[in-house]
């Protein structure tokens, strides 16, 4: 299975960058960079994977495929802010690591109007 190596490549990252941080720290940010970027390239095909699954399911059912991909995109959207305020943890910046998760908050929430604004004319139909 895939994840048993994403784990492992995992763990041997944190062990390496553990033992550069102790004998030489200017390697050990590249190297957390680097890892970060190797883990996220692992999982590109279950990205792919899963967008088919989305647009097989809004070919095939009667949801508007509008609302499917804006909530693929606030998922996008929520994904890269996490991966990102965490690499900038990394190199020890937490508050603008904030920032960019607050941001990511204000972007999602204009992203997800209209699909709140459906919601709201959907629920005062039915009353």
């Amino acid at each position: 299975m895939e994840i048993y190596k994403i784990i492992a490549v995992g763990l041997i990252c944190s062990f390496l960058i553990v033992y550069l941080k102790s004998t030489d720290s200017n390697l050990a940010m590249p190297l957390t960079v680097c890892s970060g970027i190797i883990l996220l390239s692992m999982t590109v095909s279950y990205l792919i994977e899963f967008l088919q699954v989305f647009k097989s399911f809004t070919s095939n059912s009667y949801v508007d495929g509008n609302i499917i991909k804006l909530a693929i995109k606030i998922l996008a959207i929520s994904y890269l802010v996490e991966f990102s305020a965490s690499t900038i943890e990394d190199f020890g910046l937490k508050s603008i690591a904030d920032k960019v998760v607050f941001a990511g908050k204000i972007i999602i929430l204009t992203v997800s109007l209209p699909i709140i604004e459906t919601l709201i004319e959907t629920v005062l139909s039915l009353l």
